[in-house]
């Protein structure tokens, strides 16, 4: 029996979306907790793939300025004016009465996000033209749940949760306008390439889902990330459907990585985690960022979640 060849044929998806080969180019990134560790990384490694400007958001002017420093130190080729790039030279900094320092590539955003509702203005305003969220934001205080106290609670669920579901909020009521905007000026042409989507990445954490003792606020809060992560994806879909503004949702659920949060570690703590992670070490928070600019690169990922603990999860 002869095969009918066009049964067989790739349909045209109206919906897909033209495969871009960097889809980080041009583009800028929002990271909170961004001043380092995790955060850190994946700024450096999103200017590394062509971002046009990151914005630093962390509580300590003095911490986010050094972290600007240490990007041009480090990437001397993309920060420092090379002309192939066309980034610039300037360096973001702060007068004492400023809130938001800006230069072409790095933006500083002093604010604690675990009081995000208190600037919600200014955090909206900034998203407005924010097209990659990073939620890295995080504290970990360590004790027992029975001697816990409710402020040290309250702190480790606003840092780690409250405000990356009022950032997540700012970056969706962003999107909205800019359906609406697309609304406004559409011209009918279905032949109109749309923009890469705009991204939602979630730092959780491996305990998260595995439970450890002396962290459960911490691990309620990283849990709650990833809830915020699955209705993100839903909501985001019904609120956008029908415009070109896409935004997706996704985490990454790290093991233990050599960050400032393991610095209270004694070396005897380290050597028994060491020897309970089947790759016999902790990750490196760069690994963690290669893992974030996947997410933002693969635009079929949406509730995505990528765990990176070395294979500790396994046993």
């Amino acid at each position: 029996m002869k095969r009918n060849s066009s049964s067989t044929s790739t349909h045209t998806n109206k919906h897909s979306r033209k495969h871009n080969p960097n889809p980080l180019s041009s583009r800028t990134a929002l990271i909170t907790g961004g001043s380092s560790g995790i955060g850190y990384a994946i700024a450096e490694r999103f200017l590394q793939e062509g971002v046009r400007r990151v914005i630093l958001v962390g509580r300590r002017r003095e911490k986010l300025e050094e972290a600007a420093e240490r990007l041009t130190e480090s990437m001397p080729s993309v920060l420092k004016g090379d002309s192939d790039n066309g980034y610039s030279s300037q360096i973001a900094t702060r007068m004492p009465e400023e809130d938001i320092a800006s230069a072409d590539n790095v933006k500083l955003l002093v604010g604690d996000i675990s009081m995000a509702k208190e600037w919600m203005g200014r955090l909206e305003r900034e998203m407005e033209h924010v097209d990659i969220l990073v939620n890295a934001a995080g504290i970990s205080i360590s004790n027992i749940l029975p001697k816990t106290s409710t402020d040290d609670i309250s702190q480790i669920l606003k840092t780690n949760l409250e405000g990356a579901i009022l950032a997540s909020r700012a970056m969706l009521r962003a999107c909205i306008r800019a359906r609406a905007r697309d609304r406004v000026n559409d011209t009918s042409n279905d032949n109109n390439d749309p923009p890469p989507s705009r991204c939602i990445i979630n730092i959780s954490s491996l305990l998260a889902l595995k439970g450890v003792t002396g962290t459960a606020a911490y691990a309620a809060s990283k849990a709650g990330l990833l809830g915020l992560t699955s209705a993100m994806t839903v909501e985001a879909a019904e609120m956008l459907r029908g415009g070109k503004t896409i935004l997706r949702s996704n985490a990454i659920v790290p093991g233990y990585i050599q960050t400032p949060m393991i610095e209270n570690f004694s070396n005897d703590q380290i050597d028994a985690l060491n020897a309970r992670i089947p790759l016999k070490r902790f990750g490196d928070p760069r690994e963690v960022a290669d893992a974030a600019v996947f997410l933002v690169r693969n635009e079929y990922a949406n509730n995505c979640v990528l765990n990176l603990d070395g294979g500790l999860s396994a046993v």
